[in-house]
């Protein structure tokens, strides 16, 4: 593709974004985000079959810039399993807290969305469920308690970027600390 092109496309998904956050799936016009682009409502077709392919781009981008950085937080972490596990987990706070954009777009729950847009939006956590798996694996803990960490995890997650994103907690170096000691204490416990 173009860089042109590619540049416009990438235009239309973050302007779909703002419209994902502001209108929901539900009310999701592919006309108001051709004008958030200064183009006419024809144009993102040329890049979108339709409105579906292009909400499920958008999931498929904010998938993607998580991608990268889990890249470089396995790339920078020493140690096992569990540190993964943990450093993934405060990537993902600070990812989601500096982009809340997407954190509102992966926590809604619309029932509009087509299947393939639900499955795009879960394997934002197939990392993290699949270390937790691993973790678990190597230390013999049973299935039962593998699926109460994971959900530990990421209500844990999902709480402390709620948290921070609205304000109740200060987006700081402590704060991320405790976070990192919360997260980490969690796979102590039976």
């Amino acid at each position: 593709m173009r860089t042109a092109n590619k540049e416009t496309k990438e235009r239309f998904i973050k302007a779909a974004i703002s419209e994902i956050r502001e209108h929901g799936i539900a009310d999701f016009s592919i006309r108001r985000v051709a004008v958030a682009c200064g183009t006419t409502s024809g144009a993102p077709y040329r890049h979108f079959k339709d409105k579906n392919m292009l909400i499920l781009e958008v999931l498929q981008y904010i998938n993607n810039k998580w991608y990268e950085a889990q890249r470089e937080i396995v790339l920078n972490t020493k140690g096992g399993c569990r540190e993964l596990i943990v450093e993934i987990s405060l990537g993902y706070i600070r990812f989601l807290h500096e982009n809340p954009e997407f954190q509102t777009i992966l926590m809604m729950n619309d029932s509009t969305m087509t299947d393939e847009q639900k499955v795009e939006k879960a394997k934002i956590s197939e990392v993290s469920a699949e270390l937790i798996h691993r973790y678990c694996d190597e230390v013999n803990m049973a299935d039962a308690d593998r699926i109460r960490k994971t959900y530990a995890v990421r209500s844990f997650i999902y709480g402390a970027a709620l948290m921070l994103n609205s304000g109740y907690m200060p987006y700081n170096n402590e704060t991320l600390e405790m976070a990192r000691s919360c997260i980490d204490r969690e796979f102590d416990l039976a």
